[in-house]
Parts: C-alpha cells; sequence; structure tokens
C-alpha cells in the first residue's frame, strides 16, 4: 500500500481540528442514523444533530443561528431528497461540505451529484473507514478550494 493511501486505525483519532467541527445527520432510516451518530461520537465528535428527514433538516436550518460545517444526508429519502436538501443548502450557504450518504452505487448517480457540488459521496453501510476517508477528503478540498 503506498504512502498515499494512509491507514487509519481504530486507535488513531481524527484531527484535533476536526472535531470542533458541527455535523448535521440528515437520515430517515433511524437505524442508519443511529449507526452514523454512534460512529461520529466514538470519533470525539461532539455538536453533532441529526434529523429524520429533508423537511426536518430544512426547518433545523432555518431555525438554527449557523449553518453545521458539515452535512452528511441521505440521498433517497420522501419529500425532498439529498439532491433538494443540496440545492437549498447551497442557497443559504455555499461553504457548508455537504456529503451524500446512499445506496446509488452507480457512475450514473456519482456523476449526478457531483453535478450538483456535493463534496463527498459514501455508500451504504456507512463504516468508521467510509466516515473518515469522507470527512478529511472533503474538508482538506475545501480547504485547498479556500487558499
Amino acid at each position: 500500500m503506498g504512502a498515499d493511501k494512509m491507514q487509519h486505525p481504530k486507535s488513531q483519532p481524527f484531527p484535533a481540528h476536526l472535531l470542533d467541527f458541527s455535523i448535521l445527520v440528515v437520515e430517515d432510516c433511524r437505524a442508519t442514523n443511529k449507526i452514523i451518530n454512534k460512529l461520529l461520537i466514538a470519533d470525539g465528535f461532539k455538536n453533532i444533530s441529526a434529523v429524520d428527514s429533508g423537511e426536518e433538516a430544512i426547518e433545523f436550518l432555518d431555525a438554527t443561528e449557523r449553518v453545521p460545517d458539515i452535512i452528511l444526508a441521505d440521498w433517497i429519502m420522501y419529500e425532498i431528497d439529498g439532491l433538494q436538501l443540496l440545492e437549498y443548502v447551497r442557497n443559504i450557504s455555499p461553504h457548508c461540505i455537504f456529503i451524500m450518504v446512499t445506496v446509488q452505487d452507480c457512475p450514473e448517480a456519482v456523476m449526478l451529484a457531483k453535478a450538483h457540488h456535493v463534496d463527498g459521496y459514501i455508500v451504504k453501510p456507512v463504516t468508521r473507514r467510509k466516515l473518515i476517508d469522507e470527512i478529511e477528503l472533503s474538508v482538506s478540498r475545501l480547504s485547498i478550494a479556500h487558499d
């Protein structure tokens, strides 16, 4: 394995500056929502909010003073899906990191998400490894883009 593919053993924590990030989890499957929350808490994130739908996410965002630093959102949800939520988020906070969480693993879905300017893409099932990789990658892309 090359040096560019760093391994993250369970004992290696997230970089400390990432743990200060606020995160909103938007997932209509309660079990997946709980899994994502537990993985984030286990890694030391403290500022985590969770909602069960795109509608609840918009209500949360409208009621909060500050948009979360990172949104982890399911793509396929009733009423307001992940792409619609992404569009809403981009209108109120263009620099929020938006990571799509989905079962859609085909190249067409990935291309569609990228066309909508998603920052990261996690294919379910969500694992610690996938969360670490996408959060770190998305944050580093954003910081490079704003340097």
